[in-house]
C-alpha cells in the first residue's frame, strides 16, 4: 500500500513540475511586426467587462488602428486617448496598434494614442504596437487593488518613453514571451502620481532591443513627502529577462510625492530587494 501512495505521489510531483514548466517562457528572438491593413480610430474602443475583443476575428485579418486628430496621433501629449479601454475581466488579442511604416524614430505621430488602458483585471494577448504613442499600456490609478494586467506575446517598437505604466494600488504588471525595440523604459511604475502606493511586476521570457532601461520601480519612497509609505517597496521579478545593450534591465527609483521629480535610488540594498532576477 506504501509503495503504491509513494507511486502516486511522484506522479503528482511530476504533474505539478510540468504544469510549472509551461508557465514559464523562454525570451524570444527578434520579432516584426506582421503585415496589416491599416484602420483610422477617431476615438476609444471600450471592451465591456469579461468579454473579448479580437483583431483578427473581426476584421479576418491583421490589422493597424492608426489614431487620428489631436487625441489620438500617438503624441508624448498627457491628454492623449487610448485605442482600447478594457473593464474587469476583458481580453484585448491579436490587433497592432499605431502605423509602424512611418520609418525610424520613437516620436512619429504615428497614431499609437495612448494604447490601452485597463480598469481593472485584464489581458492582452499577441497584440503588437507598431509605433508606441504616449505608452503602449497603463494599469489605471482607479483599478481595484491587487488587479493584474496580464501581457502575452506580441511585440512593441518605438517608444520616445515608456512602454508599460503601472499607476494602481497594489497592482501588478505580468509580461511573458514578448519583444521589445527601440524604447526608454519596457516598464514603470509611476514615481510621483496623485496617489502613490506599492506596485509589482513579473517578466518572465522577454528581449529587449535598443532599449534604455528595462524596468523603472520605486525601490523606496521619500518618507517626509509619503509617510505613509515610508519603509515599503516595489518589487519586481524577473526570469529569462536578457537585452542587446549594457544598460540596466532594473532601476531602483525613490517615489515621491506629484509635482516633485523622482530620482535614482542610490542605496544598492534597497535596489537590490526590489530588483529580483530567479
Amino acid at each position: 500500500m506504501m509503495k503504491h501512495l509513494k507511486k502516486a505521489r511522484s506522479v503528482l510531483f511530476a504533474l505539478a513540475g510540468l504544469a510549472l514548466a509551461a508557465n514559464v517562457h523562454a525570451a524570444p528572438a527578434k520579432r516584426a511586426v506582421p503585415a496589416c491593413t491599416k484602420v483610422t480610430v477617431t476615438g476609444s474602443t471600450t471592451v465591456a467587462a469579461g468579454t473579448t475583443w479580437d483583431g483578427l476575428a473581426k476584421y479576418g485579418k491583421w490589422v493597424c488602428m492608426v489614431g487620428s486628430g489631436t487625441k489620438m496621433d500617438g503624441s508624448q501629449s498627457e491628454s492623449q486617448d487610448p485605442h482600447f479601454i478594457l473593464n474587469e475581466g476583458a481580453t484585448l488579442k491579436n490587433v497592432i496598434i499605431g502605423d509602424p511604416s512611418m520609418g525610424t524614430g520613437r516620436n512619429l505621430l504615428a497614431g499609437g494614442a495612448d494604447g490601452v488602458h485597463c480598469k481593472g483585471n485584464c489581458r492582452i494577448e499577441n497584440v503588437y504596437w507598431g509605433d508606441v504613442g504616449e505608452d503602449a499600456a497603463t494599469m489605471e490609478s482607479s483599478a481595484p487593488s491587487g488587479s493584474v494586467m496580464t501581457v502575452v506575446g506580441g511585440a512593441a517598437y518605438k517608444a520616445n518613453d515608456k512602454i508599460f505604466q503601472n499607476n494602481g494600488n497594489k497592482t501588478r504588471i505580468s509580461i511573458s514571451d514578448f519583444y521589445a525595440e527601440e524604447a526608454g523604459k519596457l516598464y514603470r511604475s509611476c514615481g510621483n502620481c496623485s496617489s502613490q502606493y506599492v506596485r509589482y511586476a513579473t517578466v518572465n521570457g522577454v528581449t529587449l532591443y535598443n532599449v534604455g532601461t528595462g524596468l523603472g520601480v520605486n525601490s523606496s519612497f521619500d518618507s517626509a513627502k509619503l509617510p505613509g509609505l515610508a519603509g515599503q517597496y516595489d518589487v519586481a521579478d524577473m526570469t529569462d529577462f536578457v537585452s542587446n545593450s549594457s544598460s540596466s534591465r532594473c532601476v531602483g527609483y525613490v517615489g515621491t510625492a506629484k509635482g516633485y521629480e523622482p530620482v535614482k535610488d542610490t542605496n544598492s540594498s534597497n535596489v537590490a530587494r526590489s530588483c529580483k532576477f530567479h
